[in-house]
């Protein structure tokens, strides 16, 4: 057990790709097809929970077209957004 963990603290995982082993990388790159097999089986399983579908189909999704980012507003595109930020009490631009 390490030292961080014995202490009751968390030992951070890699939390970027170029952090990674890349072994670990290689290892998953040779199994993604049976990843992807594997999670559209457990999506088209009639007898799977169906938090377990929709969380197959979801990984799914997130793979191949990404993470939904925020809802564009009712009505179509919000067009490009202007943050003016303010800081030490003053109001000039």
């Amino acid at each position: 057990m390490t030292e961080a963990r014995r202490r009751g603290k968390r030992v951070a995982a890699a939390s970027r790709p170029d952090d990674a082993d890349p072994e670990i990388g290689a290892l998953a790159r040779r199994h993604a097809e049976a990843a992807v097999a594997a999670l559209v089986a457990v999506m088209s399983d009639a007898d799977a929970t169906p938090a377990a579908r929709v969380s197959a189909a979801s990984a799914l999704l997130n793979w191949g077209y990404g993470k939904a980012g925020p809802a564009a507003p009712e009505g179509g595109d919000a067009g490009p957004q202007v943050v003016r930020l303010v800081w030490g009490g003053g109001s000039k631009p």
